[in-house]
């Protein structure tokens, strides 16, 4: 059976965090100094973060992309997506800056106009056009209600709600209750970047997080990966996405 982008993506993900958890392990070594062991750690957790969020990135714009190879037409697509995807075009269009040498804007103003004419093309009705990555950004840490924010363009309302149901979820917190579940990633997700920001942010070489911790973390991320990744499958499978995803999405609430 061939896999799906979406188990592509999340195989690629689970790597890159196996990784990190060796990096850890091997620098939780007590022959190394305390300042190598913390720097070591924070390193990690900003590397985990930032591996998190582009994780997400990469599954909400194949969802995107899936559910628009899915719409008939233009005027059948989620309600808000071609709106969003005009207003973040034209934003990162905004920010490119010519004043560089003659050869390296010529080679800009090539770019800058096959990135206009996609998402010009894809207003006047062109489907086929890839604007997924303006239209998928996001302008905060990955804390859930940014996390599910890059899902809502697409019609999909409540991501972390319906992952937080799935086995490996449920497993990881101990819960046979979707509902319990939820509100526990919720708070251990905000709980995550709350120590992520502190790192990036502490004048005290000594702020860190525990090895510990960071493991537990790793496996929280690997659950709710796992999580996510069935609830997309699911709904792409789906014959008709709008009408059945909105109503699974809606019994999930935020």
């Amino acid at each position: 059976m061939v896999a799906s982008i979406f188990e592509i993506i999340t195989e690629d993900f689970v790597g890159e965090l196996d990784a990190i958890r060796q990096l850890v392990m091997a620098f939780n070594d007590p022959g190394r100094t305390a300042k190598a062991r913390v720097a070591a750690a924070n390193s990690a957790t900003l590397l985990v973060a930032a591996t998190f969020e582009e994780f997400v990135r990469e599954m909400a714009r194949e969802h995107a992309r899936g559910v628009v190879a899915r719409t008939p037409s233009f005027d059948k697509l989620p309600k808000k997506l071609a709106a969003t995807a005009w207003k973040r075009s034209m934003e990162n269009l905004s920010r490119v800056r010519f004043d560089v040498e003659q050869s390296a804007r010529e080679s800009l103003m090539v770019d800058t106009h096959v990135r206009f004419m996609a998402i010009h093309e894809f207003i006047k009705g062109d489907l086929t056009k890839d604007i997924y990555s303006d239209l998928i950004h996001n302008e905060h840490n990955m804390r859930p209600e940014q996390l599910n924010s890059l899902f809502s363009v697409a019609g999909l309302s409540n991501i972390c709600g319906l992952a937080c149901d799935k086995p490996s979820v449920l497993a990881f917190f101990g819960e046979t209750d979707a509902g319990k579940a939820h509100g526990k990633f919720l708070s251990a997700l905000n709980d995550f970047f709350e120590r992520r920001n502190a790192i990036a942010h502490a004048l005290n070489p000594g702020q860190s997080s525990g090895v510990e911790q960071i493991i537990n973390d790793l496996n929280m991320l690997l659950a709710f990966s796992e999580g996510m990744r069935q609830t997309l499958d699911a709904l792409i499978a789906l014959p008709d996405q709008t009408s059945p995803g909105d109503s699974v999405q809606a019994s999930a609430g935020f």
